[in-house]
């Protein structure tokens, strides 16, 4: 998946990537995601591989410090146009960063 959001008024360039056979593959919907998968985000001047972290309420990549969260509509389905970056600050707090898919002209 290699898509491109507005978080907080600035853009968020996203490629979804699969580890298998060492390739990492660019993969084209959510649907083939497969454990060992990562994303890399670039956005704020800031460039971040967060491993897939699995989840049962939502998909997640986080390292911790940073996590991408996709929510799941009530049909159980990912909603891809509205994910949220958070960030563990330094002082213990979480912040939420609101995401929305950037519409295609």
């Amino acid at each position: 998946m290699n898509t491109s959001y507005i978080c907080e008024n600035s853009k968020l360039e996203l490629v979804m990537r699969n580890t298998i056979n060492g390739d990492f593959s660019i993969i084209k919907t959510l649907s083939e995601l497969k454990p060992g998968g990562f994303i890399n985000i670039n956005w704020n001047k800031k460039e971040l591989m967060l491993p897939y972290s699995l989840r049962q309420d939502y998909i997640s990549f986080t390292d911790k410090k940073w996590d991408w969260r996709y929510n799941l509509n009530n049909d159980g389905l990912p909603d891809i146009e509205n994910p949220t970056l958070y960030e563990l600050l330094p002082s213990g707090e979480i912040k939420n960063h609101l995401c929305k898919l950037e519409e295609k002209n």
